[in-house]
């Protein structure tokens, strides 16, 4: 009977003591925050929050890609570049021989959409200006044939161009992804996309937008105003002070032209609270 009752007290003591362990590792458990995103995430979604477009924001470091926005699921949707396809426009061109970085495009005479455009340009001031008829001129120089090969060779897009050489990327049927733009754009960053490093770097000092330290801002903006919902566009890469390249898209529907500032200053605004391109 001694030995009966002391069997059963280690018994009783040893599924207390388990029963005691299980409810603390519930209670350790149950202290843990669950927290679905960082206090910078919440501070980026904030600014997306704010506005009644649908829009997403991507970025790539050459490792990872993350999204921020409204419709993360325009991150994987293509769409038409517009005039962020400048910057393939002017990497063909230029490599092909086409045209050179000085060469100045002379105006007509003939008014064009905008009153700015009414001058001369060279590649580099019409990219800074998003000159649309210089940039159809290079496209009419490089040709249906040359533009469909390159674009196959450098894995632009949809690959489409169609019939017409000079409104394909304005119209369709030429579509990008935000994702595929900043992989695009982080290459050319780097020097690394299938084309002559002079070619390259002549392209991306056309892109440069600014500086805050010794970090600078490289980017193209974009409105397809040819379709329906309208899309906008602000694509580039941010080099920071040691070195690292991160690039960025923003892909937002347009509402008339009204989003045409918005499109800049929330990429501003983001890069500024994910930390990578801070305001001075």
């Amino acid at each position: 009977m001694k030995l009966l009752k002391i069997l059963s007290l280690v018994c009783l003591s040893i599924s207390i003591g388990a029963c005691a362990e299980h409810s603390m590792s519930r209670a350790k458990t149950s202290t843990i925050p669950q927290v679905n995103n960082s206090i910078i995430d919440q501070n980026v979604q904030a600014l997306f929050n704010e506005i009644s477009a649908d829009a997403v924001f991507v970025t790539y470091d050459g490792q990872n890609i993350k999204k921020y926005g409204t419709h993360l699921d325009r991150a994987k949707t293509a769409y038409i570049p517009a005039s962020t396809f400048k910057i393939a426009n002017a990497l063909i061109g230029l490599e092909n021989h086409k045209a050179t970085s000085t060469e100045i495009f002379k105006w007509d005479g003939k008014p064009r959409f905008f009153k700015a455009w009414d001058k001369d340009f060279t590649l580099g001031e019409a990219m800074q200006a998003s000159t649309v008829p210089v940039y159809q001129e290079l496209a009419r120089r490089i040709g249906p044939s040359l533009m469909q090969s390159e674009l196959q060779r450098i894995g632009y897009g949809n690959m489409q161009i169609g019939t017409e050489v000079d409104q394909f990327w304005l119209k369709g049927p030429l579509t990008i992804t935000p994702i595929q733009e900043v992989k695009f754009v982080y290459d050319l960053a780097q020097g690394q996309l299938p084309f002559k490093p002079e070619v390259q770097q002549q392209v991306k000092e056309m892109l440069y937008v600014e500086r805050r330290g010794e970090n600078r801002l490289y980017a193209k903006s974009g409105w397809g105003m040819a379709v329906d919902p309208q899309v906008g566009w602000y694509v580039g890469f941010v080099e920071k002070a040691d070195g690292q390249v991160v690039a960025f898209a923003l892909n937002m529907q347009m509402k008339d032209g009204d989003d045409i500032a918005l499109r800049k200053q929330l990429s501003l605004d983001v890069l500024d609270k994910l930390g990578v391109f801070h305001y001075l």
